[in-house]
């Protein structure tokens, strides 16, 4: 029988936060090169909008990734959150722009910023499965997110998290929005051709 999405987060996010300050550096400057040579493969010459997260707690840090997507020419945004179960809104953002604290207390770029539609989208996670099975924290939002997205054109969806929180099988539901893609600090999982 299948964990409960409820057990398995709680496992997957104890694990996480054992992460050392010594190791999460170690796997943000992978997870930045293989994420890099992705976008490269998946964009072409373009430079589509990218949308990533500002990092809480023990999620993977984005910030070199950030860093380096902008150094590259990619147009950086990040997501302001409106309401729970709702699509987010992606903001335009530049390394060293001040951040400030939205409704639900997360750091978004300020509401004055352009907005944009990505066509990459990196999200977090608690825990993943091979298949694309994306657990979040429970509110829903990234499934809204990215299912509205798509409704308006192609988008990659890409997961980034610690090895440590695979899963053998996450229970999907019909709501549920595959990743394409899981980058881990040890592999780049293609998930496209799992059933």
């Amino acid at each position: 029988m299948t964990a409960s999405k409820i057990t398995i987060r709680k496992h997957a996010l104890e694990k996480r936060d054992l992460v050392s300050a010594a190791e999460a550096h170690e796997a943000a400057n992978a997870i930045k090169a293989a994420a890099l040579g992705l976008v490269r493969r998946l964009s072409g010459d373009a430079r589509p909008a990218v949308a990533l997260y500002w990092p809480i707690r023990s999620e993977v840090n984005t910030r070199p990734l950030i860093e380096a997507l902008h150094a590259q020419g990619f147009p950086v945004l990040l997501p302001a959150m409106t309401a729970v179960r709702q699509p987010l809104h992606f903001r335009a953002f530049t390394p060293g722009d001040e951040l400030e604290k939205g409704p639900f207390g997360l750091s978004e770029p300020a509401p004055g910023r352009s907005e944009g539609r990505p066509e990459i989208v990196f999200a977090p996670l608690a825990a993943f499965d091979r298949r694309g099975v994306r657990l979040g924290y429970g509110g829903g939002i990234y499934d809204a997110t990215l299912q509205a997205l798509r409704a308006g054109g192609p988008v990659k969806a890409i997961g980034l998290a610690y090895a440590l929180q695979e899963s053998d099988a996450i229970p999907a539901e019909p709501h549920d929005q595959r990743l394409e893609f899981i980058i881990t600090e040890r592999e780049t999982i293609d998930c496209s051709q799992k059933p």
